[in-house]
């Protein structure tokens, strides 16, 4: 390998992680809810919704977004994904009333993250083939940590400037930054890296034909489980040892180590991922999930509390490098994009259910004994399915070579 293109390749790499590093902003949305609630009197519902809609959103446009990649490449799809991200924190800096939330933060940022984040990993993947689960883990391991980095300096801002002179700060820093960043993403054959000889075509299935397999089904199905049990336990987590009689202080300490968890979790299932193959990767990743969100509402001491939390953040963060490593090797890398976008709707659908789910359970039996145990029974059903049924579609790929 050459001097330029181990640059290239690591540049890509570079600019991915900087740019869901903005992204990861998303998940730091709770900084703003008591600043807004206070100024406008809008309830703390009203207000999460706008994250509930970004998420949704976002997994929506991943899929979108590969399509438009194909079209005009990565660099273009990500410096739009840029300027909508900018936009969207903008216009949400200005809302008169919720709607405008949700329009500037929940839809235009959505749509932003979408289109940004699928290029970043998407770019990475096909310049490291031998390392796709750990590439992924390493870029996507900025999602998980923007939210750390950047909360604090956000919090320090809304408390200097307030909450919409912030996001204006934070509307023109991501927007110019993403923007920026894009433009370092590149194909190896685009940078001359390789020749287009077909390198694609092993196990290459189109969105439609990915469609139609029982691989899909099950990968989307699992990914929707997964971040029930994640989301569900981020979204209430504080709410949990509240009623445990534990301090607001310990509760925070035990989300910070989920989060802390959730990015280290992203580069070492990434890694396992390389090692072991995806498939058993998730099987570990569901059992030990399962165990611990079964074991969670009957943990009484604080350590184990705490080790609970991160053995949950690091299968959060796991699967989400996990699973786009598995999209290219059951279904190939030519039409990844798009693939995993389809896929990744599991995940927002997840997201969005995740929170609710637990809040309605525990709104209805004033409990989190049900939210809790039955996620970590789904998790366990998913590692069982995943184990026996999970199999890499063989024959429609070699069918669609014949075909050729």
């Amino acid at each position: 390998m050459t001097t330029r293109v181990a640059l290239n390749r690591w540049g890509v790499v570079a600019a991915g992680v900087t740019i869901l590093i903005c992204l990861g902003a998303a998940y730091a949305w709770g900084v703003f809810l008591l600043p807004i609630e206070r100024q406008t009197g809008w309830s703390r519902a009203t207000i999460s919704f706008a994250v509930s809609v970004l998420l949704l959103v976002f997994s929506i446009f991943m899929a979108i977004g590969g399509l438009i990649e194909k079209k005009i490449g990565p660099r273009r799809t990500a410096g739009i994904g840029g300027v909508l991200v900018g936009g969207g924190w903008l216009l949400a800096a200005f809302a008169p009333t919720p709607l405008g939330l949700y329009v500037g933060y929940g839809v235009l940022a959505g749509m932003g993250t979408g289109l940004s984040y699928m290029p970043s990993i998407a770019s990475g993947i096909a310049w490291f083939p031998d390392k796709k689960g750990l590439v992924t883990g390493i870029i996507v391991c900025g999602f998980g940590f923007g939210t750390a980095f950047l909360s604090p300096l956000i919090t320090t801002l809304i408390n200097a400037q307030g909450w919409r002179t912030a996001m204006i700060v934070c509307g023109i820093f991501f927007g110019l930054i993403i923007t920026v960043a894009a433009q370092f993403l590149k194909t190896p054959a685009a940078a001359g890296a390789v020749k287009d000889s077909g390198m694609h075509r092993e196990a290459a299935l189109s969105p439609r034909q990915m469609l139609m397999t029982n691989s899909f089904r099950i990968m989307f199905v699992t990914y929707f489980i997964s971040m029930i049990a994640g989301m569900m336990t981020i979204g209430h987590l504080i709410a949990f040892m509240s009623d445990k009689k534990y301090t607001a202080l310990q509760g925070a300490l035990a989300l910070t180590l989920l989060s802390m968890f959730n990015g280290i979790g992203r580069i070492i299932g990434g890694y396992v991922a390389d090692l072991w193959g995806g498939k058993k990767t998730l099987v570990l990743l569901f059992s030990a999930i399962g165990l611990a969100m079964g074991t969670l509402y009957h943990a009484e001491s604080l350590p184990v509390i705490y080790a609970l939390s991160a053995a949950i953040g690091l299968c959060f963060g796991g699967f989400l490098a996990v699973y786009p490593a598995l999209t290219v090797e059951y279904f190939g890398q030519r039409d990844f994009s798009v693939n995993y976008g389809l896929i990744f709707i599991g995940y927002g659908s997840g997201c969005f259910a995740g929170p609710v789910l637990g809040g309605w359970v525990h709104d209805t039996t004033k409990s989190y004994l049900g939210a809790f145990s039955c996620a970590g029974m789904l998790a366990l059903l998913a590692s069982i399915v995943i184990h026996f049924f999970l199999k890499k579609p063989v024959a429609t790929a070699l069918k669609r070579q014949e075909e050729r």
